[in-house]
């Protein structure tokens, strides 16, 4: 073999060496994040959570979980998926389009759904160059005793459902609970339109001039704040009662007015 043939092996073999390295460094991690996650798109809406950890609740209100800057009335989407804030416990905010249950806990500490614990890959919007990792929120949730098991249900203080916990972790949140996000697609549209000269909207497309709230209906207030449904998680080992299940939904924080950024 003439030394201009192995040269051009070697060069050959160096050359594809560093394609394999670049296809790992971008391309796993690229196929490895879900394309909600790497390509978020604008989302806002609520639902209320409880979590009950043998017999302890966990308080969303404590300042831990309070999310000092959340999201604006842009319609495009911030760093932050999910989060709670103005000092309110249960009133889950969701930011991005596609979220899971199971992508919820994590984002709060409790990784049932695989991959690192500390993040979710890396966002790429649009591009196939990452811009920035998507990092959980902290290891907030306490943690999970021995033996336990996990029930969950869906409903509000008239009635109640179990669901599986299964589904929970792997749907999208919006298919979980079998209501959709009242934000449509014209309603983006008009955020998009607002961006530079954004008007105070309320959740779900409304205009908000905070006007006395007193005078709102149970309808209209659920509508503002595009709730989707109530959840509550017993981690215990033993089925809840039917007494601590309604306890809990008869305990269910009300709604309130809500402004951009909510």
């Amino acid at each position: 073999m003439t030394m201009k043939l192995k040269t051009q092996y070697i060069f050959g073999g160096f050359l594809a060496s560093i394609i394999l390295l670049v296809g790992a460094v971008y391309g796993i991690p690229y196929v490895s994040t879900p394309s909600h996650i790497r390509n978020p798109q604008f989302e806002h809406y609520h639902f209320r959570t409880q979590i009950v950890v043998n017999s302890k609740l966990v308080d969303f209100s404590d300042d831990k979980f309070q999310n000092e800057k959340p999201g604006t009335c842009s319609a495009e989407p911030g760093g932050t998926p999910v989060d709670f804030h103005d000092n309110m416990d249960q009133m889950t905010h969701i930011h991005w389009d596609g979220i899971t249950g199971g992508e919820f806990l994590k984002y709060f500490g409790w990784n049932f759904i695989g991959g690192s614990d500390d993040s979710f890959g890396s966002r790429y919007d649009d591009g196939f160059m990452p811009l920035n990792s998507v990092e959980r929120f902290g290891n907030l949730l306490p943690t999970i005793p021995d033996g336990s098991k996990y029930y969950i249900y869906i409903g509000d203080k008239n009635k109640y459902e179990q669901k599986n916990w299964n589904n929970f972790l792997k749907q999208d949140l919006e298919d979980f609970f079998g209501n959709k996000s009242n934000l449509s697609q014209d309603e983006q549209a008009s955020f998009l339109e607002n961006i530079f000269f954004p008007k105070a909207y309320a959740h779900g497309g409304m205009v908000d001039e905070h006007e006395d709230e007193t005078n709102k209906s149970s309808e209209e207030l659920t509508r503002i704040n595009n709730l989707i449904g109530n959840v509550v998680i017993f981690v215990q080992k033993n089925k809840p009662s039917d007494e601590q299940i309604t306890t809990r939904f008869d305990n269910l924080v009300p709604l309130h007015e809500s402004s951009c950024g909510g």
